[in-house]
């Protein structure tokens, strides 16, 4: 998917695009269920070593 929106060869791998919202309370909302998700992720990568 990324492929599709970068110029650049191998760009985008490891970013994440976050777009402008006219509702500021909605993306406060989405930040963090992003920031959960995050923390979550990183504890299960931990605990599979």
């Amino acid at each position: 998917l990324f492929r599709s929106f970068y110029a650049t060869p191998g760009a985008g791998k490891q970013e994440i695009r976050i777009a402008y919202v006219l509702n500021s309370e909605e993306l406060r909302k989405a930040c963090n269920i992003l920031k959960e998700a995050v923390i979550v992720y990183n504890e299960r990568k931990i605990n599979v070593r």
